[in-house]
């Protein structure tokens, strides 16, 4: 059964209010919801904080735990009952179905479903619905998804962009023939393959020409147990709004207007375990409401253009990390980079780029100050060294962007 907006708000509000000791301090009364906009956003600060007392359920019902990546602090534990695995896998069911993926598809997984990681999980759910083949292949060997696209034969894959990139390396030296293999569509997760204005970055494109196939955008947070994955029209992921409700805010926790950045912040909806409210992400994109061409009229969430926290000033400019990795990405001759920062002072703060490669200093910085409008400081590197700052021990994520402010 359909619920409107205003439904699906009272059954959060009142759930939160009356089961969470975080909310039920903060809003005292769970009989008379008020207007959404109006309460206070909470932040992964708070969240870190006060963890288990966002909790809404006793703990013999909880079912899963998960963690979130840790990227911005130490991991949080977030705990999900059975209702919430269910809602989980029927968000992936219709993300996937966005990426035109039905029962006829047989796709591998190359994700982690072990170290409390949420994706492989939601990815595995959500392709059972759906009634898909699933190869669960993970995320350590290039060689054995090799093997496994020869020996399945499967339409789709679900990966992380640059695994998909070392993959499709491994394909060139072994002579494996990736392009003409039966993979067709490439589902990516946990980095960006489009930029602001929706092309394919370098890595998207990359990833096209290298395995033959469509690659499709996806955005998920642990915390909000949800992802918007986008369609053929390559337009944005598209929202659930059965599930999720997304506002987009300026640094003074004001709306912004249609296609304008802002930070994303999130409410969700039928979430029974650990249910948020106007829970900012901190990822930076804009949303959009206009009908998309798929016939689709739920709203759609742009691609990331970087965290709130991250963003950069420099000599008077102000950018996010990605402009920069943008730049190298489409340099010739980078072969790996990580980008570093440092306080400097109140007005701008010091950025160095490590890059490996034959691409010379002059070149990147000449790249640089066309594209991003600054001349930051560049060094070479060897791979050793930067490999260790984009992939420190117990990391889950391969950074391309080191804050030491």
């Amino acid at each position: 059964m359909t619920h409107t907006f205003d439904q699906l708000w009272a059954e959060t509000y009142r759930h939160a209010a009356r089961y969470s000791p975080y909310y039920r301090e903060l809003f005292h009364d769970f009989e008379n919801e008020p207007r959404l906009q109006t309460l206070p956003t909470v932040d992964k600060r708070v969240l870190s904080e006060r963890n288990l007392d966002f909790l809404c359920v006793p703990r013999a019902r909880v079912v899963e735990m998960v963690t979130t990546s840790g990227t911005t602090g130490r991991p949080l534990l977030w705990m999900l009952t059975d209702a919430d695995v269910q809602r989980l896998a029927v968000n992936e069911q219709l993300s996937f179905a966005c990426a035109g993926l039905t029962a006829q598809d047989a796709v591998l997984v190359a994700v982690a479903l072990d170290r409390c990681f949420i994706a492989g999980l939601a990815y595995w759910l959500g392709l059972r619905e759906l009634g898909c083949g699933i190869a669960r292949v993970g995320a350590a060997s290039p060689g054995l998804v090799l093997e496994m696209i020869e020996r399945v034969q499967p339409t789709a894959i679900v990966a992380v962009p640059s695994f998909l990139r070392v993959i499709a390396d491994k394909a060139r030296e072994t002579g494996f023939d990736l392009p003409n293999s039966s993979v067709q569509k490439a589902v990516c997760i946990g980095e960006p393959i489009r930029d602001r204005a929706f092309a394919l970055n370098a890595s998207g494109r990359a990833i096209e020409a290298s395995w033959g196939a469509r690659a499709y955008s996806t955005y998920g947070v642990t915390e909000l147990a949800n992802s918007l994955c986008e369609c053929d029209a390559g337009a944005g992921g598209h929202l659930h709004a059965q599930q999720l409700h997304v506002e987009i805010l300026d640094d003074d926790g004001q709306p912004v207007a249609e296609g304008e950045i802002g930070e994303v912040v999130a409410t969700t909806f039928g979430v029974e375990a650990m249910p948020l409210i106007r829970y900012r992400t901190g990822d930076c994109a804009a949303l959009y409401n206009t009908p998309c061409q798929c016939g689709r009229t739920t709203p759609r969430l742009g691609p990331i253009v970087g965290r709130k926290n991250q963003k950069l000033k420099f000599k008077g400019t102000s950018l996010f990390p990605s402009t920069l990795a943008s730049v190298l990405e489409e340099s010739p001759g980078v072969e790996s980079f990580v980008i570093l920062a440092r306080r400097e002072s109140e007005l701008s703060d010091a950025i160095e780029v490590l890059v490996h490669g034959r691409a010379t200093v002059a070149a990147l910085r000449e790249a640089m100050q066309a594209r991003a409008k600054i001349a930051p400081q560049i060094r070479h590197a060897s791979r050793e060294e930067i490999e260790a700052l984009q992939l420190p021990p117990q990391a889950r994520k391969r950074r391309t962007f080191v804050d030491l402010r």
